[in-house]
């Protein structure tokens, strides 16, 4: 249902990560204006994101850190897609404990001590590296325990433990803004041009395919912000 139209763009910013934006951005070609914009989101810039996403794996090991660097006056601000792939529920209510964990102990979400970040790549570089489906199957179990077990051994976490955070509400709220069904903002926003999906603002949605580097991108989100 995503479409996948970042590989050109990966291999670009890969080797033009120093070229600047120097023409201002243009709607319909950098970007578009969401139609239904994301509530209180003045200041951040939202990535949109699934663990079984190879395009947002790459961007994290590669992209969104620095591009984040370049422009401090933003804050960086996760949505997981709950629709998105076998163990897409599981993902979500995981991910958001962990970040509920990282504000509580005022830890940022792209710090390498992020147990956020942790778990998120547990999840990344198991799925994409070494191919694991945890059974490719949500309905049973063992397979759902599989999956849980992956993301949480980097933390030193349970299952239980995780159940009993995600009554937090805390983390509820970071669920409810997520959404998970295809209702939410996440889902409304990937369906656009498929993920990962960078929102500045909550109005305005980057075309990944129109950037060249990591300047530029941050140039770009500069520039969004500033739109009257």
């Amino acid at each position: 249902m995503f479409l996948k139209t970042f590989t050109k763009s990966l291999v670009v910013l890969a080797m033009l990560t120093g070229i600047s934006a120097s023409a201002a951005v243009v709607e319909g070609t950098d970007y578009v204006k969401l139609e239904k914009p994301i509530a209180n989101a003045e200041g951040t810039v939202i990535k949109v994101f699934s663990y079984d996403c190879p395009f947002c794996y790459k961007y994290d090991k590669a992209v969104t850190k620095p591009v984040m660097k370049k422009v401090p006056e933003m804050k960086f601000v996760p949505y997981h897609l709950a629709t998105k792939g076998v163990f897409g529920k599981y993902g979500s209510e995981i991910l958001a404990v962990m970040i509920a964990k990282d504000q509580a102990a005022g830890i940022d979400l792209l710090d390498d001590n992020s147990n956020f970040k942790k778990v998120k790549f547990a999840l990344y570089k198991a799925y994409h590296d070494k191919k694991e489906k945890w059974g490719n199957d949500a309905s049973k179990p063992e397979n759902v325990e599989a999956f849980y077990k992956t993301a949480l051994e980097p933390v030193g976490m349970t299952k239980a433990d995780v159940d009993a955070a995600v009554k937090d509400q805390k983390v509820q709220d970071i669920l409810n803004k997520w959404g998970m069904d295809q209702n939410s903002d996440s889902y409304m926003v990937a369906k656009i041009q498929g993920v990962p999906a960078f929102v500045v603002d909550g109005k305005y949605l980057i075309y990944t395919k129109s950037i060249k580097g990591i300047d530029q991108m941050a140039n770009t989100i500069k520039e969004l912000h500033n739109l009257k």
